[in-house]
């Protein structure tokens, strides 16, 4: 029986030369927790850090609302949050709860019926910065992650943010690398899960993402933390 999908795309920030994004559908029935282990999958990073999740909603006066969305057994609460700021548990926090008009926490992430931002940040050193945007509303048959376009190859673990990977880049596109560079490359070989088909110039496919039962595993390793 078909089910009710949505269809997001996932920009990674700052990201350039070329701009690195994910377009995939997903029940609208599951929680935050399989949006990260999504976004995890189709970004092929390896959930070796903490994420959260934020809506930012202008309140007016060049105020916002946050409203995080997180695994608070691993985070717990921020006793800096302010007054207006909302903290939810991403296992129980389902994706219609937010993206149905009636949802059960919609009224939570709009004001004046216009949805807030919608932010994914992965890594609080490296500081991977995604933002979230809803294309589409949708059935399908399919129920797990569906990619439907890649655009670049994500950056690896502990990449030292953008500048970090700018250079990563620019030690694979030396035609005469020095030993630095030669270095760089045999390391980013050992830490992807590509091994030496790593390269930053090549994305995955949408065949490859899309294998039978690959999210699946994922996301039974992300839930066990043994990713």
């Amino acid at each position: 029986m078909p089910i009710r999908t949505y269809i997001f795309k996932v920009d990674l920030l700052e990201s350039r030369d070329p701009q690195i994004s994910r377009t995939f559908s997903i029940p609208a029935s599951w929680t935050f927790q399989k949006l990260h282990a999504a976004i995890q999958h189709v970004f092929l990073w390896q959930n070796e850090h903490l994420h959260v999740f934020t809506f930012q909603i202008p309140i007016g006066g060049g105020r916002n609302k946050v409203v995080s969305i997180q695994d608070t057994d691993m985070m717990g609460r921020d006793d800096e949050e302010g007054p207006n700021d909302i903290v939810l548990d991403e296992k129980t926090v389902k994706l219609k709860d937010i993206w149905d008009d009636s949802g059960r926490y919609r009224r939570d992430v709009t004001n004046n019926r216009t949805l807030g931002g919608c932010f994914y940040e992965y890594d609080f050193g490296d500081a991977w910065e995604h933002e979230i945007t809803l294309l589409s509303v949708g059935t399908s048959d399919a129920k797990e992650v569906s990619v439907l376009e890649v655009s670049g190859c994500a950056p690896l673990e502990n990449s030292h943010g953008v500048l970090g990977w700018e250079g990563l880049k620019r030690a694979f596109a030396d035609p005469t690398p020095n030993d630095v560079s030669l270095e760089a490359r045999r390391l980013s070989w050992l830490v992807s899960p590509l091994g030496g088909a790593f390269h930053p110039a090549i994305a995955p496919t949408i065949e490859q993402l899309n294998a039978p039962g690959l999210f699946d595993r994922r996301f039974r390793q992300i839930r066990r933390g043994v990713l």
